[in-house]
């Protein structure tokens, strides 16, 4: 077989036929997990875009191969791998992973016949490519295609451009993507070429590389072209076509739309989008006849006079006309208010053809058979008729006519209607670089997600992420690869003095976080807070060097915190002016803290309070790491990462703070270590933010210790708000979003804002399940996403081996916007993959 092309120039494609073929490659928009008002919004986009064409445009939508080498490639793009020997380990891992993997992604176009200026000009152009066919067969070199056509044609297509609908956007194609397009249509399932990027220069040779993708053979119900067939085979059983090349043999299945529901609606309708969703690629297209509204309600009016005058045949009968013609009447009438409800209405008569593929013959009629069996229950009916395979092929290709299989499966649609089917709404999700966090599982193959932990503030935007699950749903694994791809990806070609950094507050009795943390590349410091405390957290001191108010303004939110009192009360204003008078000397120290309240207590009765108070503190054992002044500062700055184990300071817990009667009988062990919690929570903030230079976040697992408090939310919300600035970000983690940034709270409300990245795990209890949605971005009452999140995500009353493969599965929201499925996956760096669990089994699957 030849393809009938004979020029590519930009994206015009200029055909044996003589007609003129123009392609854009169209920015497909998330879908299925986004929220209500964006679906209504692609929706709108897409009726409006639709009411913009004419002609007969074509609508593509194809499965790449993903080239695991890009990926890699797009992983290691920006990080100095000479100072980074096992992200460069990482990197050939990885590698050796998506090799053993079938990845694809999707990508969407639309292509247009440009019609001619006149009748002439289509004679003409027809006379040309007949004598350049001519020339061809005689093996004459064809006349090429003049640059003042091109330049014509080019012009033409970005007027007719202009005149739609801005809500879908797109760009021209270049011409290797448009020579993609038939090489990825002759070798699917084969070693087929990869997408290009869209930045590649023009073709050589003014288009006539073409030629090359000719040289192709087709076989309807396949053949072996070496040996000679003595018996045909049974048409009925061998439906599928054997496109044959020197890449080898490519094994496909063409269905087309025959049958579509008397009545839809989303999400039902959305076909074409729900086939992103099926457990293998599937190509399809869609090409348009489409007919103005005056046109289409003339004829309307026919099929009006033609219904009655069938039911006037009945008038004698008893038993009346048949339902059908009441009901196609019924239809007809509705289907002529619309066409005349606008002036920019059309009919279009859509006709879809789908493509399936296997490694055999029998793996491409078996995914046949099982997409024509998914659709089944909602009345799509997918047809493959016995020999037109090879028709069915060419119609998916621009610049083919259509054949005349396809008129007889046309569906007759208004633009809204066609427009319910949410074509090139494909799902896409992370980052174009950075490290491989997880796979999104749609459309048959592997799909890597990358993200960029530095992107955010690269792009004046929030970096943070929030982790939202419950227990043992894979919300804390989730948080340590993010923080494995920090510290992987710190050093940074170009920034001598670039790295990633880590500021840890680890509560578990285990230190799983201390021992994740020194798994991970990078120095690591551990700063252990009890009994025993070998460095010292005193805010006057630690803090002073660098900004007094910044000491004075930390101080007293720990002591208010820690002896109850409040800042305009007596005590509170003692306190305030006590802290400045320490900080105005030389020296300044919680122990000359206690000293000047105990001066001042001889005549200020709110100060010598405040001095008994303190003094009962430092007594305690645990209060040393503040108030003892023999004690070093703790010093943050050399290490790539710092870990605060805390599992010996004992806390609230969450009911004890529901309310201010219960917070007021603590015991004083609780009450202490809220407050040291707090100044933690500060020093991750500083270290976080030294140095703009440095990728660092804060992380807090269980961050609700820190939230509890007006202190705590506010120091939070200072890190997400000073972290764009400050090359920093801050990743939490909770069972409930409520624990990040209380709903009914106005800081809790700008918290949850200024988080752009938001993972929601497993969650079986459904009104947290619920307020998870909502945190997301989508709609918390939609009964479907409730059951995902509360039995679909990493289910666990499964077997053990499919549990654990589908361990790690979470929505996730990126720094755009965009919700998907993610499966998040455990760094392929052996040490860190050991320390990174947290259930006792130690399984190596996110659980």
């Amino acid at each position: 077989m030849r393809l009938p092309i004979r020029h590519i120039a930009k994206n015009l494609i200029f055909t044996t036929s003589g007609t003129v073929w123009a392609v854009w490659r169209v920015a497909a928009a998330n879908y299925s997990h986004a929220p209500q008002a964006a679906k209504k919004r692609r929706l709108n986009a897409l009726e409006s875009l639709f009411k913009s064409l004419t002609g007969e445009p074509m609508l593509l939508s194809l499965c790449p191969q993903v080239d695991p080498i890009a990926v890699v490639r797009a992983m290691v793009a920006d990080v100095d791998l000479t100072r980074s020997p096992r992200y460069e380990q990482l990197g050939h891992a990885v590698l050796d992973q998506l090799e053993a993997m079938e990845l694809t992604g999707r990508t969407d176009w639309l292509a247009v016949p440009l019609p001619a200026a006149s009748r002439q000009d289509m004679l003409s152009a027809a006379f040309r490519a007949a004598r350049a066919d001519v020339s061809t067969a005689l093996g004459l070199m064809p006349a090429p295609i003049s640059a003042r056509e091109i330049s014509e044609r080019t012009e033409q297509a970005e007027r007719m451009q202009a005149r739609w609908s801005s809500g879908v956007s797109m760009r021209p194609a270049t011409e290797a993507e448009i020579l993609w397009i038939y090489g990825h249509s002759a070798r699917r399932g084969l070693a087929e070429p990869f997408l290009p990027d869209g930045t590649e220069s023009a073709v050589r040779g003014r288009g006539r590389t073409v030629a090359a993708l000719g040289e192709m053979l087709l076989a309807e119900g396949g053949t072996d072209f070496t040996t000679r067939r003595t018996v045909p085979g049974n048409p009925f059983q061998r439906r599928y076509l054997q496109v044959s090349s020197e890449w080898g043999d490519s094994y496909q299945a063409l269905l087309s739309l025959s049958e579509m529901p008397e009545a839809f609606a989303l999400p039902g309708a959305a076909y074409l989008q729900q086939l992103d969703d099926l457990p293998y690629p599937v190509d399809w297209t869609a090409r348009l006849a489409i007919t103005p509204g005056r046109k289409a309600e003339a004829k309307s009016r026919r099929r009006a006079r033609h219904l009655r005058s069938q039911a006037a045949e009945y008038e004698g009968d008893p038993a009346g006309p048949p339902a059908a013609i009441a009901k196609n009447q019924a239809d007809n009438d509705e289907f002529r208010e619309r066409v005349a409800s606008s002036e920019r209405e059309v009919e279009i008569q859509a006709m879809v053809t789908l493509a399936v593929w296997g490694s055999s013959p029998d793996a491409a009629q078996d995914r046949a058979a099982a997409l024509a069996h998914d659709f089944g229950a909602t009345d799509y009916t997918f047809a493959r008729p016995v020999g037109e395979q090879a028709n069915l092929w060419r119609s998916m290709l621009p610049g083919c006519r259509t054949p005349r299989v396809l008129t007889g499966y046309a569906q007759t649609l208004l633009a809204r209607d066609f427009a319910l089917s949410m074509p090139w709404c494909g799902s896409a999700l992370g980052d174009d670089r950075g490290g491989l966090f997880g796979l999104q599982l749609a459309s048959g193959g592997a799909r890597p997600v990358l993200i960029d932990p530095a992107r955010g503030p690269r792009e004046n935007a929030s970096a943070s992420m929030a982790f939202i699950g419950e227990l043992g749903a894979g919300k804390s694994v989730a948080m340590k690869a993010a923080v494995y791809n920090v510290l992987a990806r710190g050093r940074q070609i170009g920034k001598p003095n670039s790295r990633g950094r880590a500021v840890i507050v680890d509560r578990t009795k285990e230190e799983e976080w201390v021992r994740f943390a020194k798994s991970c590349p990078g120095t690591t410091q551990v700063i252990r807070i009890d009994q025993h405390a070998e460095v010292s957290l005193d805010p006057l001191r630690l803090f002073n060097a660098d900004s007094p108010t910044t000491a004075a303004r930390f101080c007293e939110s720990f002591l208010t915190l820690l002896l109850g009192v409040k800042p305009m009360d007596l005590e509170g204003v003692a306190l305030s002016e006590a802290v400045e008078a320490v900080l105005a000397r030389p020296d300044p120290s919680m122990r000359a803290l206690v000293d000047e309240l105990v001066d001042r207590g001889s005549e200020d009765s709110a100060a010598r309070n405040l001095a008994r108070k303190l003094k009962a503190v430092a007594r305690k054992d645990l209060a040393a790491v503040v108030f003892d002044d023999t004690l070093p500062v703790v010093d943050t700055r050399r290490a790539d990462t710092v870990v605060f184990a805390v599992n010996a300071l004992q806390l609230p817990k969450k009911a004890e703070l529901a309310s201010e009667h219960r917070i007021e009988r603590l015991e004083f062990e609780k009450v202490l270590g809220r407050a040291v919690m707090y100044l933690i929570a500060a020093v991750a903030r500083e270290t976080a933010m030294a140095s703009k230079e440095e990728f660092g976040v804060a992380v807090f697992d269980e961050c609700w210790y820190l939230t509890s408090s007006d202190e705590g939310l506010e120091l939070l919300l200072e890190l997400m708000r000073d972290g764009r600035k400050h090359n920093a970000a801050a990743y939490v983690g909770s069972h409930d979003p409520d624990d990040i940034g209380p709903a009914d709270s106005e800081k809790g409300q700008i918290i949850r804002g200024l988080i752009p990245h938001r993972f929601m795990f497993r969650q079986t209890t459904r009104a947290l399940a619920a307020r998870g949605l909502d945190f997301i971005g989508v709609d918390a009452t939609d009964p479907d996403l409730l059951d995902l999140v509360t039995s679909g995500l990493s289910p666990i009353d499964l077997p053990e081996e499919e549990r654990l493969a589908r361990a790690g599965e979470c929505l996730y929201r990126d720094l755009v916007g965009r919700i998907g499925l993610l499966k998040v996956l455990i760094p392929f760096d052996p040490a860190a993959a050991r320390a990174i669990h947290t259930n006792p089994s130690g399984y190596r699957a996110a659980a």
